[in-house]
């Protein structure tokens, strides 16, 4: 299990085709990634990444995950 942040990433949307996609570069990576999201994978998405401090990758699991927070 190897964990890495995710330190830039970017969201977008062709109206033409309903086509929703995510872009995302990991620490320690020059290459952006790029993911094909449905409509419903792409607001899940984004209110993940929008609602956290930090967003991580599991790249063995290939799920992303929020950072832990402090209470």
């Amino acid at each position: 299990m190897a964990w890495k942040n995710v330190i830039r990433y970017g969201f977008g949307f062709r109206p033409s085709d309903r086509r929703y996609w995510l872009y995302y570069t990991l620490e320690g990576e020059t290459v952006a990634h790029q993911l094909d999201l449905t409509a419903t994978h792409a607001a899940a998405l984004a209110a993940l990444f929008n609602a956290s401090s930090g967003v991580q990758y599991e790249t063995g699991g290939g799920y992303f995950s929020t950072a832990p927070r402090s209470l």
